[in-house]
């Protein structure tokens, strides 16, 4: 219920201490001055109660932001019509080398002018190259994967029908200095410092690690237009979906849409960082779930470059841990456009399930997260400009008011992948 405050009944009723002052830039004061029939002066203000003055701090607050965002977005107007201009003349130029080369004789031009529009012209030439020779690459990654996948079913097969060989040697091949293996591995005992315990680890089929990928695509396929409408979060729509009640925790659904003004190639150069690492997973920290701990990650298993299984561990009084299974795929759709998809699912198998239930030693303080919990991003290609991105999280939560908190911590990822991959358009405070 809103309440409609009279100046003159709140400066009559006030009782505010004259030796007090509360003093007022001039900016702010013209501000204020332009809303107020007749103009206030500095004597008024100053006996205004403290409500009044508040009301007048956050009416000046407003304004600044209005002209910032307003100056903003003059400024991108003109970056845009600037770099569109650029353009424009750069095509131009290059244009007119063109025509310059196919003239018979250098016309006049200077040996270093002619020098420098050669160059200019072999650096379109080898940048139009590059494009085509990573699109090149990423098919020819693309089929390498399928032979390596269908290489390891091969050898699964044989080994399970091989019944002179029942050992479990790990066969492992190095390819550009990081080794990956290509048949199932043996397990073995994964360890953690500050004396956390340990457990053993038994690495996952190519079957269980698709079929946990699969089931969560199953609980994100929603339509948005299924989920409740959340509202608008730093240019994200955001989408919730019911509770839901798993194994032991309660899983609540969020989704995060937005549609970028740029190419599919561009974001995923953008997802690259300069050391050519992935900027992907982005790992939740201790304060985005609420906890202060510190947290071990440690990679287990490798399947690919881009799928592999890790660890997390999180220690500070009670220890909680997760398998986390994390992939980068791309799908071609039927009309030739692309889409990209990135996961970070937490996952478990029958065979870890069984080695921590044989455990004898007491891990009483140690709980494990088993429920397929995580989050995924989709990067679909609209046109080649434009492209939609879709997060969907699966949180996980022992209660109702825990959930609650699902949007906060998971809005606390979306803004930190906002700032990794367009930190320059972003305000900081």
């Amino acid at each position: 219920m809103s309440t409609v405050i009279d100046l003159d009944t709140l400066l009559s009723n006030s009782n505010v201490n004259n030796s007090v002052e509360w003093t007022v830039d001039a900016e702010d004061f013209d501000l204020f001055a332009t809303e107020s029939d007749p103009e206030p002066t500095r004597a008024e203000i100053r006996k205004w109660p403290q409500a009044l003055k508040d009301m007048r701090k956050l009416e000046l607050h407003r304004r600044r932001m209005a002209r910032f965002r307003n100056r903003r977005a003059v400024k991108k107007n003109d970056m845009n019509e600037e770099y569109r201009r650029l353009e424009q003349k750069l095509e131009q130029r290059l244009a007119a080398l063109h025509r310059n080369k196919k003239c018979d004789g250098n016309g006049g031009i200077d040996s270093v002018q002619l020098q420098m529009q050669q160059l200019v012209l072999e650096h379109e030439s080898l940048r139009e190259e590059h494009v085509k020779l990573q699109q090149e690459l990423a098919r020819f990654q693309k089929l390498a994967l399928m032979i390596q996948s269908a290489r390891n079913s091969v050898l699964n097969d044989n080994n399970v029908t091989n019944s002179t060989e029942m050992h479990s040697e790990v066969t492992v091949r190095c390819i550009e200095s990081k080794w990956q293996p290509v048949q199932q591995q043996s397990g073995f005992r994964v360890h953690f410092p500050q004396a956390s315990p340990s457990f053993f680890f038994h690495p996952f089929t190519r079957e269980e690690f698709d079929d946990i990928l699969r089931c969560h695509d199953k609980n994100t396929a929603r339509n948005s237009s299924y989920l409740a409408w959340a509202g608008v979060y730093l240019g994200w729509k955001v989408y919730h979906g019911a509770l839901t009640p798993g194994k032991d925790f309660l899983i609540a659904h969020v989704r995060c849409s937005k549609r970028i003004h740029c190419s599919i190639d561009s974001m995923m150069d953008r997802l690259i960082s300069q050391d050519g690492s992935s900027k992907w997973p982005i790992m939740p920290t201790a304060r985005d779930i609420g906890v202060r701990a510190e947290i071990n990650i440690q990679t287990l298993q490798k399947f690919d470059e881009d799928t592999y299984v890790i660890v997390r561990n999180y220690t500070g009084g009670a220890n909680f841990r997760y398998m986390c299974l994390v992939q980068r795929s791309e799908i071609e759709l039927l009309d030739g456009k692309r889409k990209f998809k990135f996961y970070y699912v937490l996952g478990d198998s029958k065979a870890n399930a069984r080695s921590r239930d044989a455990e004898l030693t007491g891990q009483d303080d140690v709980q494990w997260v088993t429920e397929r919990g995580g989050y995924s991003m989709t990067l679909s290609e609209v046109d080649g400009s434009s492209i939609d991105m879709v997060f969907d999280s699966l949180g996980c939560f022992k209660s109702e008011e825990q959930a609650l908190g699902h949007f906060i911590m998971f809005g606390r990822i979306v803004t930190r992948w906002d700032q990794l991959v367009f930190a320059s358009n972003l305000l900081k405070f």
